[in-house]
């Protein structure tokens, strides 16, 4: 009767295929690898797999029988039977003895039929073998800990918004700001402009009004421009005189249209002739006497009925100038001056009413007013004047021992409060709003977690009231722990 295991002697040098090949040519079923320590071929885990796949193949069932620790781990991770562990005394201590047949070379694998005696490893070479590696794990985590772990904190500042009201002398005689006096240097301005309204007439008598047209004046020279004031004369062939309503500029080789009005109500000045010729006395024997031409655009006509210029027209007619003059200044500041702050009050020095035509009693459809504002003030630019309240800001935030970052800075408004129209320094009342986060002193934060588990960390950062998120990350994943090394770590403000 054949016996139901047979066992083969390794000497260790052998190589994976001899191995193979003597497992193949055995009959039994059930074959037992008597091993030896430092067995190369056999001691990396991809071999064990081969040798196993091999064994199965072959419907062997093959077993381990050894005293190298090391292979016994790798065998029982693979799924290899250990001998010793799975049989009983009686079983390993029968000894089978094969007789080899004389062969001319030594065979590499020598087969014997009998079993080796039982081996057993004490429990206290387990425990030491468990703990050496549990501390031989645990340094090689400290090392990667210490060595390569790093972490990146990305802090997201509480943000405030804070109303401020500041009192600043803008002073166009200094040339740099003054913190300790609330001054800054500022840029005088003085803008004059003339204008010219209509205003309808409204009074109630009924009268022969004068005969009215439109005339187009033409400045034939090429290189000089000329004044043409109201009340200008000009003369029709006939030698009726007619005048300008209001003043006019002519450019080089420009032109411009006036109404024009009969000296006398009278039916004799009527002219419906377009092509009728006009001369201007007050240029005769002047250079301009050839150059400027002038042409009748609308028919002179006589109006049989007309209203008279009231009191109440004219006082309309400075009001409409007033309000028109202000909003040509102010156009004129928005265009020429759009990069400065001007106080929200405009100081204009001198507006008068320079000329008003025809004056109160005589007959017209319309009075003419014209007026000239001149606006003298001190403005600053707004990149300079928001510099200097967040420098104001920054002084302040020192002497209380504030630690403040001026994310915004909008002023709502500029209210003058005085102007010194000789020395042009205006007193003005700067209001607006401040948004602003309190800094973190990233030096001391990182002393404060270095070396913390996250649990700390969080508690940590929760007692920073100016923090409102923060997010920890920590590499490699595994690390619950900050580095050591305060250089390792990264703060990101955003």
């Amino acid at each position: 009767m054949k016996e139901e295991k047979e066992y083969l002697y390794l000497k260790g040098t052998e190589e994976l295929g001899d191995i193979v090949d003597a497992i193949k040519e055995q009959e039994a079923k059930e074959v037992v690898l008597v091993i030896p320590k430092n067995t190369k071929c056999l001691l990396h885990p991809t071999n064990l797999e081969i040798l196993k796949h091999e064994a199965n193949k072959h419907r062997k069932k093959i077993y381990f029988s050894t005293d190298d620790e090391r292979l016994i781990y790798l065998a029982k991770q693979i799924g290899i039977e250990i001998f010793l562990e799975d049989f009983a005394y009686e079983e390993a201590t029968k000894i089978v003895t094969d007789i080899l047949p004389p062969q001319k070379t030594k065979p590499k694998i020598t087969i014997k039929k009998e079993k080796p005696p039982s081996k057993k490893l004490s429990t206290k070479k387990i425990l030491i073998s468990g703990l050496v590696i549990l501390i031989g794990i645990s340094a090689i985590f400290w090392f990667l800990n210490y060595s390569f772990s790093s972490a990146t904190i990305e802090i997201i500042l509480k943000k405030h918004k804070i109303n401020f009201e500041e009192v600043i002398l803008l002073n166009p005689k200094i040339t740099t700001p003054d913190l300790e006096n609330l001054s800054l240097p500022a840029e005088e301005i003085e803008i004059t402009k003339t204008h010219t309204v209509k205003q309808p007439t409204s009074g109630a008598k009924s009268a022969k009004a004068k005969p009215t047209g439109k005339v187009k004046f033409i400045n034939t020279d090429q290189e000089n421009s000329i004044s043409i004031i109201q009340g200008t004369r000009i003369k029709s062939s006939k030698g009726y005189i007619y005048r300008t309503v209001e003043r006019v500029y002519l450019e080089p080789n420009g032109s411009s249209e006036v109404i024009v009005v009969a000296e006398e109500p009278s039916e004799i000045y009527q002219i419906e002739n377009l092509d009728e010729e006009f001369t201007i006395p007050g240029l005769i024997g002047t250079y301009w006497e050839n150059k400027i031409k002038v042409k009748l655009i609308e028919p002179i006509l006589y109006a049989p009925q007309a209203k008279t210029v009231t009191i109440d027209d004219i006082t309309q007619g400075k009001i409409k100038l007033e309000k028109e003059l202000k909003e040509i200044v102010q156009n004129e500041i928005k265009m020429k001056y759009k990069d400065y702050i001007f106080p929200e009050e405009l100081n204009i020095v001198d507006l008068k009413v320079t000329d008003i035509y025809p004056s109160v009693g005589n007959i017209a459809n319309e009075v003419i007013l014209t007026g000239t504002a001149k606006l003298n003030l001190v403005g600053v630019k707004s990149t300079v004047l928001k510099e200097f309240l967040k420098d104001l800001v920054a002084k302040n935030n020192l002497k209380s021992n504030y630690n403040l970052n001026i994310k915004s800075l909008n002023i709502n408004s500029i209210k003058l409060q005085n102007f010194d129209v000789k020395n042009k320094i205006a007193t003005v009342l700067v209001s607006g709003e401040i948004e602003f986060e309190n800094r973190v002193d990233i030096n001391k934060f990182k002393q404060e977690i270095v070396g913390k588990d996250l649990a700390n960390v969080k508690e940590i950062i929760n007692k920073y009231e100016n923090i409102e998120k923060a997010e920890v990350s920590i590499r490699p994943f595994w690390v619950n722990y900050l580095p050591a090394d305060p250089s390792k770590i990264e703060v990101k403000i955003k």
